[in-house]
């Protein structure tokens, strides 16, 4: 009898070929059951071996951010807010960073959640040319470019936002290349970037997109961008024209009228006015005449008194309180509100002229105390309420 010796690939070619013969002897509903249970095997072993991957790498990540933000985080906060203006030469001595400090993805990438940090906690007192010195000494405007070349859209978006919260400089012309981009997210976080620190052209979106859906959020945003522009010295857009754009956007006609109101622009008036005359749109009205009204443009009185008799229900209480903020002494503005106040039919209307009356000046006062003479035993609590702070409850009307 002759014996055969395997060695090598033949040694474990004939087990897996014995393997293979004896799983194929096997019913079918076995093997079916012996795949699939393999399969659930890998699959398990491959996912517990990821999460382990991921948990090392995170865990190296954390260790990486520690050692940074004991090594950087103080001396970040006495450059950024002392007042002695550093190149960014002097800043990198200063940091103890290599003449030929080189950008690296995870030194830059662990550098960004201490330098938001540092922003949030010390926005107010941060000097901001010192700021960008200090980022452009890490590389970090580099490292933001890097990531909005990504393929990737969520690395895009992230970029945006971190460049927000951390006050970071990013030339313009990298993120208007996504103003008109099809994804919703990367769209409005490039305008809101664009907005915030751009030059040329920074609103160029709300005045050129035909279908724009001006939103509460991004009231809000937008809003946060111009007063970091106003707080930073930074160029303001032409409001006007933000209320005459074609086509007519209602809520960022509003949205103008309202920031001018809230920065006082007060060369807006006589175009404020204007719209005045020809609205009629309810919602852009009692936000004109609010402005108008904070603004304290007293040429505003006469159209005023001119637009309550064909005036809604809201735009009488807008009226009324625009008045009482302007509170010029008119005499005039006196008699309209003491006519406001017999017409009106109901209580809050009632109120709230005679409110306007008693802090309209001394005219104002005579003529609420003779019309709570002569008011009626139904209409003499609405007097008491004015008098006394802590019943008036037209202010809340």
């Amino acid at each position: 009898m002759e014996y055969y010796t395997l060695d090598g690939i033949e040694y474990w070619k004939y087990y897996i070929m014995l393997l293979y013969y004896r799983f194929a002897e096997m019913p079918p509903v076995v093997r079916v059951v012996a795949i699939f249970t393999t399969l659930c095997i890998i699959a398990i072993v491959l996912l517990v071996i990821g999460n382990l991957h991921k948990s090392l790498k995170e865990e190296r990540r954390v260790r990486r951010i520690q050692s940074y933000d004991r090594r950087f985080k103080e001396k970040i906060i006495e450059l950024a807010t002392t007042q002695e203006l550093m190149d960014v030469n002097t800043i990198s001595e200063e940091l103890g960073l290599p003449k030929n400090f080189r950008m690296k993805t995870k030194t830059t990438g662990s550098m960004i959640p201490i330098l938001i940090n540092v922003q949030r906690n010390h926005k107010a007192e941060i000097n901001r040319p010192n700021w960008q010195r200090i980022l452009q000494a890490f590389k970090v405007p580099a490292y933001f470019e890097m990531m909005m070349r990504s393929r990737k859209t969520q690395l895009r978006i992230k970029a945006l936002k971190n460049i927000s919260d951390m006050d970071a400089d990013l030339k313009e012309a990298v993120a208007s290349r996504y103003l008109f981009s099809k994804d919703k997210k990367m769209m409005m976080n490039a305008r809101f970037h664009v907005a915030r620190f751009g030059t040329s052209y920074p609103f160029k979106a709300l005045e050129e997109d035909n279908d724009l859906l001006f939103t509460n959020e991004m009231m809000v945003n937008f809003h946060n961008i111009l007063q970091y522009r106003h707080d930073n010295n930074m160029s303001m857009p032409n409001l006007i024209r933000w209320c005459n754009r074609q086509p007519v956007n209602e809520e960022l006609r509003i949205f103008a009228v309202n920031e001018i109101r809230l920065f006082k622009r007060y060369d807006d008036c006589p175009e404020l006015l204007a719209m005045l005359k020809d609205c009629r749109d309810e919602q852009f009205a009692c936000a004109l005449i609010k402005a108008l009204g904070e603004l304290e443009y007293i040429p505003a009185e006469s159209e005023f008194r001119h637009r309550y008799a064909m005036a809604s229900f809201a735009e009488r209480q807008a009226l009324a309180d625009a008045l009482g903020v302007i509170n010029s002494g008119n005499p005039e503005v006196v008699n309209y509100l003491t006519y406001d106040y017999e017409s009106s039919t109901d209580h809050v209307s009632k109120m709230k002229a005679l409110r306007v009356l008693y802090n309209y000046g001394r005219r104002g006062r005579d003529a609420f105390n003779k019309l709570k003479a002569e008011a009626s035993p139904a209409n003499a609590p609405l007097f008491e309420h004015i008098e006394c702070n802590l019943l008036d409850s037209s202010k809340y009307a």
